[in-house]
């Protein structure tokens, strides 16, 4: 039995990524009518709607997307708590200093019906920790910021010590680069929950903290 959950597992390991990829596919044309548009509007078939439209549906598509992957995802551990006992997740804390870098991701979670509060350094990450009510469900950081007139290479795990320090349990996950990932014994020693460079794992990790309002 636990040789056909294994076989399961991995099966779905490989094929979200390609059903992923060939939603993708489907809407690279969507995309580059998008992108090739010198107007408002865009034709799409037989009607003709504003880049805005768009844009929004598109964004709608991907968040979809992402949500279920990351449903897919979390479903591949059957030890761990099942769907029906997950709260929803509310609040997201977003800890980056450069906050466009993340802009899509936080408006695909929004589009799930996650409210996302971004701030740019650690001190307002923990202010905002400290002060949050309702409490955020999860923190979500860069690894290097600039900050306070210079550079911290460890922003990350000083924001997750310092959330610790102060008594709170909230799951972090360090949104890294792919170099950062080296470090990753490193950075779950700090109090970092988990570390990645791929969007659809963080919405895979935050999925299993709580189901997405929208989902």
């Amino acid at each position: 039995m636990q040789s056909t959950v294994d076989l399961l597992g991995a099966l779905s390991t490989f094929a979200w990524p390609i059903i992923a990829g060939l939603v993708i596919w489907r809407l690279l044309p969507t995309i580059k009518k998008v992108m090739g548009s010198r107007g408002f509007t865009v034709k799409i078939g037989s009607a003709e709607l504003s880049v805005q439209e768009v844009s929004e549906k598109l964004l709608k598509t991907t968040a979809d997307i992402q949500g279920k992957l990351a449903s897919v995802s979390a479903s591949e551990y059957p030890e761990e708590e099942s769907r029906s006992t997950l709260p929803p997740l509310r609040r997201v804390l977003w800890v980056d200093d450069h906050p466009s870098h993340n802009a899509y991701e936080a408006a695909q979670l929004q589009a799930l019906g996650v409210d996302v509060v971004q701030v740019e350094t650690t001190d307002q990450g923990i202010k905002a920790v400290s002060a949050a009510v309702p409490p955020f469900d999860a923190v979500i950081s860069d690894m290097a910021r600039n900050e306070n007139g210079s550079f911290h290479a460890d922003a990350g795990l000083e924001l997750a010590r310092e959330i610790r320090a102060c008594g709170q349990h909230v799951p972090v996950f360090v949104y890294a680069s792919a170099q950062d990932l080296a470090r990753t014994s490193e950075i779950l020693a700090a109090g970092v929950n988990d570390v990645t460079s791929s969007s659809t794992r963080l919405f895979a990790m935050l999925r299993k903290v709580g189901e997405f309002p929208h989902e």
